[in-house]
């Protein structure tokens, strides 16, 4: 982890991390407008290399499979437009449809990535923990949310390493090729749901919804009401521009309409910074320790000597 984000972490509490993970996922899901998610897409990258480089490549190679996968079904169940670009037995691809399939994929892969910065800042034991004394039903749902799509990675990682073992050519036409992965992504979801459920009946066994716990005092720093003013915000501008169909396009229509104003690019750089919060806030602790507090405390100390 970037000492960036360690000093997010180390100087935020568990409620103000919660606040801003479950933002970047409202953002992930509320904007379609290529231009919003994409700037979205090079925020979550960057957050997410400088929180967990060790699994960086591994979700990369991940995601690009989800987006691919995405763009063919897409293109196969989703054939309207009227500028032609190619045609091949049973699927006609168009613009449009080409178009509608990349958005969807970026956008799954924008939620993907969410859900890496979920897992790689929660703490799991306090939320769960707060989760269980207030919303017990949902609790169990809570744990599961944030090992599962981790759980899927791994998975599809193991599987993908196993097959290298198997004895059969390997394809070389783009049909083998989709088809060898249509076959690895059914194989990576059957592991996947199976796990999902064991560890639902292993929860649910243990007697995890029904838990009574004392939830411990939580302290909130200048720095914590600040960043959940700032969600707060965030999610009501949010919510009101989609209302307003600012950062929305006509998803899945023959005729797709993007909007390309300033209004959408002000709301691209707005959600990025957002997203980027752990740098941003990571930075001037870094900066505050390093040219204020280190100058005012006893040069022998150990955090004072770890910043210089």
């Amino acid at each position: 982890m970037n000492q960036l984000v360690f000093h997010f972490q180390k100087n935020t509490n568990n409620l103000a991390i919660f606040a801003y993970l479950v933002n970047v996922i409202l953002i992930s899901l509320l904007f379609n407008n290529p231009i919003i998610i994409v700037g979205v897409l090079v925020s979550l990258l960057v957050v997410a290399f400088f929180t967990r480089r060790e699994k960086f490549k591994t979700y990369c190679k991940f995601s690009g499979l989800i987006f691919l996968v995405t763009v063919l079904f897409n293109l196969i169940l989703n054939q309207r437009g009227n500028n032609l670009l190619l045609t091949i037995p049973f699927v006609k691809v168009t613009l449009e449809s080409l178009s509608n399939g990349i958005i969807l994929g970026v956008s799954f892969v924008n939620l993907l990535w969410a859900f890496y910065l979920y897992d790689a800042l929660i703490r799991i034991k306090v939320i769960f923990e707060l989760l269980a004394k207030f919303f017990k039903s949902v609790a169990i749902v809570f744990v599961l949310t944030i090992k599962f799509i981790p759980q899927i990675i791994a998975i599809y990682r193991e599987t993908k390493e196993l097959n290298k073992f198997r004895v059969y050519e390997k394809p070389q036409k783009f049909g083998q090729k989709i088809k060898v992965t249509l076959e690895l992504t059914e194989v990576v979801l059957n592991k996947a749901i199976a796990s999902f459920m064991n560890v639902a009946d292993a929860l649910t066994l243990k007697g995890y919804e029904q838990r009574q716990q004392k939830i411990g005092k939580t302290d909130f720093k200048n720095s914590d009401w600040a960043i959940l003013i700032i969600v707060l915000i965030s999610v009501i501008v949010n919510l009101v521009l989609v209302i307003l169909k600012i950062g929305k396009i006509n998803f899945g229509s023959a005729n797709l309409l993007i909007q390309t104003d300033v209004k959408v690019w002000l709301v691209m750089i707005f959600d990025s910074l957002l997203i980027l919060l752990p740098l941003i806030i990571g930075g001037w602790t870094y900066l505050w320790w390093k040219y204020y507090v280190s100058k005012t405390t006893a040069s022998n100390t150990t955090t004072v000597k770890d910043f210089r």
